[in-house]
C-alpha cells in the first residue's frame, strides 16, 4: 500500500492561527550548546542522498518501538487503547511500548532517564530540552545524529521543511544539519507558523457604555483609562508583575520577553531596557501610576501570571495582556464570569502619534518541539520511518481527527470536519475530551509530526457566542504588524551560552528591580545611571553574542 500523495502549500501570509493553549509562548529560546559558527554541512553528499518513499505497512513483521512521552490523560490508561493507536499499528505493523510520564516530573523524569544510560528508542519533547542542545547530546552519546536517516528516509518531514523557509531554518543547526526530526505546525494543507498568540485586549462592553471611540495613541489611551477610574474602575490597566507591558513598544522597546528583554533593530540585535524609549515608558508609566491608573498591587502578577480571574469576574480592568485563548466572550461562555456582555477584544499596540506604524514583539513560533531518536535503538530506520508517516496527511488525520466516519467526516472542500458525537457531546465533557480515546494529539496531548492548528481551532470554535473563532481573529490582529522579536531556534556555544547564563541572571535583576521601583517611585536613580549600569554588568558581551548567533541564522 503506498501513501497518497502529499501536497503542501507554501505560505502565503503571516498572521496565522494559533493553538488551543497558551504554552506555546513567546519566551526566548534556551541557550543551546552547537557547533563553532561557520562549520557547514557537506553539500555534496547531501546531494547525492535519494529520499525512499514511505509505504505500509513499515515491515513485513510485526516488530516493537519504545516511546517516551509527557501525557496527562488519566481516564485512558494504555495509549494504546485508542482508536487512532490501534489502527497506526495495524497501518504501520509496529507495536509502540508506550512510557509515559506526567507533565509536573516531565522534567525530573527526563533527566533521571538521560542519566541513568537506560534510553527508550525514542524520546517525544515538546517543552524538553537536553543539557547544551541537541548537538551536545549527540556528542555524548545520548542522540543519534539524524540528518542523513532523514533526508534518506523520512521524505514526507522533508517535504514539510521544504514547503516553508521559517520552517525548514528553525529545523537546521548552524551546522547546516537535520540532527533531530521536528514537530512542525501548520494547517490542513499548509506549513506555518501559529503567529502571534498573545497581546493587548481591551474591554469592548465597557467602552461602548462609556461612548467613546476606540484609541489608537498612548495619549488617547490614557483619556480613556482616566474615564474608567473616575467611574470606579480599580486598576484600569493591568501590568505584569515586573510592570511589563506590550504599551512600551509605542517608544520601540521590548518590555514582555522577559526574562531576555533582546529584540530586532533591523537585522541587528538590541536590548530594550537600554535603549531611550525604555526611560520614556518608564516615566509614563511612573505617573499613571501616580495617578491610580495601575493597581497598587501590581508586582503580585497579572492574569496570565496568576490565573486569578476574580478582577475580571469584578470588572476592574480595562486594558490588558492577554492569550488569544482567553479572548472575545470566552470566560462568559465557560462560566468564569456571570456578566453575559463581558468581551476582551484584541487591539494592535498604541503608537505614539497617529499615523505611526505598531509594532509587534511576540515569536512567531514555526516548531513545536522535538523527537529523538536515541543510541538505543536498534533500528533507527524504522524508527524514522514510523515517525515520517506522522508527516503524512493519513497520519496526522489520525492523530487529530481519530476515525473517518465516527469522530470526523470530509466536508465538500475535502478538508476533515469533527463530527456531531465531537462537537454536539451530552454531559460535561469537552470536545477535547471526547478525543481522548481517539486521537494522540487532539486528545492526549502527544505531539507527533505535523501539529494541525487547523484542528485546534474548529475546538475552539464550540466556544465562540457570535460565530467568530475569536482565537484565530485575535492571533490576525497581532501578528499583522511588523514584528520586531528575535527569531526562536538561535543556537549559542557551550562557550557563549555560560556567558549568557551567568551575566544576563545579573542584568535581569537590575532591570527588573529597577522597572518596579522606578514605577512606584522607589528608585530614585537616573535614566542613564541605569543605562550606564547595564553596561557595566557586562550587557555588550551578552548584545554581542545573541547578535553572532543571529548573523549564523540568517546563513543557515
Amino acid at each position: 500500500m503506498k501513501l497518497k500523495k502529499m501536497v503542501w502549500s507554501v505560505l502565503l501570509s503571516a498572521g496565522m492561527i494559533g493553538m488551543l493553549t497558551g504554552c506555546g509562548d513567546g519566551g526566548e529560546s534556551e541557550p543551546q550548546g552547537g557547533s563553532p559558527a561557520g562549520e557547514t554541512a557537506e553539500e555534496a553528499s547531501v546531494e547525492e542522498i535519494v529520499p525512499e518513499e514511505l509505504t505500509l505497512p513499515l515491515t513485513e513483521e510485526k516488530k516493537e518501538l519504545s516511546v517516551w512521552v509527557v501525557y496527562n490523560n488519566a481516564e485512558t490508561l494504555d495509549i494504546n487503547d485508542m482508536e487512532c493507536v490501534k489502527q497506526l499499528e495495524e497501518l504501520t505493523n509496529v507495536h509502540i511500548n508506550w512510557i509515559t510520564v506526567g507533565e509536573q516530573e516531565a522534567q525530573e523524569k527526563f533527566g533521571i532517564m538521560i542519566n541513568s544510560g537506560d534510553y527508550p528508542d525514542i524520546i517525544c519533547s515538546v517543552n524538553l530540552n537536553y543539557p547544551g542542545g541537541t548537538e551536545k547530546g549527540i556528542e555524548d552519546g545520548v542522540f543519534l545524529d539524524m540528518d542523513e536517516i532523514s533526508r534518506k528516509y523520512m521524505p514526507n518531514y522533508m517535504a514539510c521543511l521544504e514547503a516553508n523557509e521559517m520552517t525548514r531554518r528553525e529545523a537546521t543547526s548552524d551546522s547546516g544539519k537535520l540532527l533531530a526530526p521536528k514537530i512542525v505546525y501548520g494547517m490542513e494543507k499548509t506549513v506555518e507558523g501559529q503567529g502571534s498568540q498573545r497581546g493587548l485586549v481591551y474591554r469592548q462592553d465597557i467602552l461602548e457604555k462609556l461612548g467613546m471611540d476606540l484609541p489608537v495613541t498612548v495619549d488617547e489611551w490614557h483619556d480613556v483609562l482616566l474615564k474608567c477610574k473616575e467611574n470606579g474602575m480599580a486598576s484600569p490597566l493591568m501590568l505584569s508583575s515586573s510592570g511589563a507591558s506590550e504599551l512600551s513598544l509605542a517608544w520601540g522597546v521590548n518590555t514582555i520577553s522577559e526574562p531576555t528583554y533582546f529584540q530586532l533593530d533591523g537585522e541587528k540585535i538590541a536590548f530594550g531596557p537600554a535603549l531611550d524609549g525604555y526611560g520614556q515608558y518608564l516615566d509614563t508609566m511612573h505617573q499613571w501610576y501616580e495617578e491610580g491608573l495601575i493597581s497598587a498591587n501590581f508586582t503580585s502578577g497579572n492574569l496570565l501570571e496568576t490565573m486569578d480571574f476574580a478582577t475580571m469576574q469584578n470588572d476592574e480592568v480595562m486594558l490588558m495582556s492577554n492569550w488569544a485563548f482567553w479572548s472575545g466572550s470566552v470566560m462568559p461562555t465557560m462560566g468564569i464570569v456571570t456578566n453575559p456582555d463581558f468581551y476582551l477584544q484584541a487591539i494592535q499596540n498604541p503608537v505614539l502619534k497617529e499615523g505611526d506604524e505598531p509594532i509587534q514583539s511576540v515569536q512567531d513560533s514555526y516548531i513545536r518541539g522535538t523527537t529523538y531518536i536515541t543510541t538505543a535503538c536498534e533500528d533507527p530506520i524504522l524508527a524514522a520511518k514510523w515517525l515520517d508517516y506522522m508527516y503524512t496527511e493519513d497520519g496526522e488525520l489520525l492523530n487529530f481527527y481519530g476515525v473517518e466516519g465516527d469522530t470526523y467526516t470530509f466536508d465538500d472542500n475535502g478538508l476533515p470536519q469533527y463530527t456531531a458525537k465531537v462537537l454536539e457531546h451530552e454531559g460535561e465533557q469537552n470536545a477535547t475530551a471526547v478525543l481522548r480515546n481517539y486521537c494522540l494529539s487532539s486528545g492526549g496531548g502527544i505531539a507527533f509530526g505535523k501539529y494541525d492548528l487547523s484542528a485546534t481551532l474548529k475546538l475552539t470554535d464550540t466556544l465562540s457566542s457570535d460565530g467568530v473563532n475569536i482565537q484565530q481573529a485575535s492571533s490576525d490582529i497581532w501578528s499583522e504588524p511588523r514584528n520586531i522579536a528575535v527569531p526562536s531556534g538561535l543556537e549559542l556555544t557551550d562557550e557563549e551560552g555560560s556567558t549568557i547564563n551567568t551575566t544576563m541572571t545579573a542584568i535581569n535583576t537590575l532591570v527588573e528591580e529597577y522597572t518596579v521601583n522606578y514605577i512606584l517611585g522607589t528608585d530614585s536613580r537616573s535614566f542613564e545611571e541605569f543605562q550606564t549600569s547595564l553596561y557595566d554588568y557586562g550587557l555588550q558581551d551578552c548584545i554581542d553574542i545573541y547578535q553572532a548567533a543571529y548573523d549564523r541564522y540568517l546563513l543557515r
